[in-house]
C-alpha cells in the first residue's frame, strides 16, 4: 500500500510503498472468539515522488479515465489496484484532474475541460501522438525519428 510522507530533506511529498506482514491470533473463550493481530514486519519496497506516481497512474489508466468518470469509481480503482490509502486518494485525484485538464462541477464526476475532446484519455493521448508525428513530418525529421508504436 502507498502511504504519503513528507521528506524533511527536500521538502516535498513522497509516497512509500509499504509491505506489512501481520500474524492473526485467535482466542477462543466459550462460544465467542476474538482476533488479535501482531505486526511481524514492515518494509518500504519503493518510494516515488508525487509526480512519478501520478505519471504511472495516468499511463496505466488511459482507457479507464473517460469523460464523466465518477470520483468514487476512480478512488476505488486507486485503492484496489495501487493500494493507495483513502487519505491519499483525494490529493492524487486532484493531481490527475489538473494533469488532464478536467473539471468537477458537481463534485461527483470528472469532465474534460475541452468540449472538443470528448471521449477517453486514451483518445486524447492518441491524437496528441498523431499530431506530434505530423509536426515532425512537416519540419522534415528523418523517418526513423517517428514513433510508430
Amino acid at each position: 500500500m502507498f502511504i504519503k510522507a513528507h521528506c524533511p530533506v527536500c521538502d516535498t511529498d513522497v509516497y512509500h510503498n509499504v509491505r506489512l506482514h501481520a500474524m492473526e491470533h485467535l482466542n477462543f473463550e466459550g462460544e465467542g472468539q476474538a482476533c488479535r493481530y501482531m505486526v511481524e514486519n514492515i518494509k518500504v519496497t519503493d518510494s516515488l515522488t508525487e509526480d512519478e506516481l501520478v505519471r504511472n497512474i495516468l499511463q496505466s489508466l488511459q482507457k479507464v479515465i473517460n469523460d464523466g468518470i465518477e470520483i468514487e469509481v476512480l478512488a476505488g480503482i486507486l485503492k484496489e489496484n495501487y493500494g493507495i490509502t483513502g487519505a491519499c486518494c483525494s490529493g492524487l485525484i486532484d493531481r490527475v484532474q489538473l494533469e488532464l485538464g478536467m473539471y468537477c462541477p458537481d463534485r461527483k464526476r470528472l469532465y474534460f475541460a475541452d468540449p472538443e475532446e470528448l471521449g477517453s484519455y486514451a483518445k486524447k493521448v492518441t491524437s496528441l501522438f498523431a499530431l506530434d508525428n505530423a509536426v515532425k513530418f512537416s519540419i522534415g525529421y528523418p523517418p526513423q525519428m517517428y514513433n510508430t508504436k
